[in-house]
């Protein structure tokens, strides 16, 4: 799996994982709540990029694309700390729409990992 593929799905998966997110806040020593964020807007989502967009079906990248633009309509209600982004309702419901991407890819609870030469 190519390392586009497997940042956003891995990623996508924290996202929507409550349990996944507190065990990230117990073993990173980073904010979290910002953590989050940055992976998805600035590392792992390239959708311009040639070889990310090469790594997905153009349904995968609609549905990243729909997440995305959702996501950023709920940045300016999420907190600065984890502890409070857990029990905020706009993360809650970028959490369900991280799943929902999961979902229609069937990628939820899959373990993506970088391909072997």
């Amino acid at each position: 799996m190519g390392p586009h593929r497997v940042n956003i799905i891995n990623l996508l998966n924290l996202i929507a994982s409550k349990v996944e997110q507190l065990e990230y806040i117990r073993m990173a020593p980073v904010n979290v709540a910002h953590e989050l964020v940055n992976q998805w807007f600035d590392d792992f989502y390239h959708p311009n990029d040639e070889h990310f967009a090469r790594e997905f079906s153009i349904e995968e990248l609609n549905l990243m694309k729909h997440f995305n633009d959702f996501y950023e309509t709920k940045l300016p209600l999420l907190p600065d700390s984890a502890d409070k982004l857990m029990s905020t309702p706009a993360w809650n419901e970028v959490m369900a729409q991280a799943g929902e991407v999961l979902d229609a890819c069937s990628w939820r609870g899959l373990d993506a990992c970088y391909e072997v030469e």
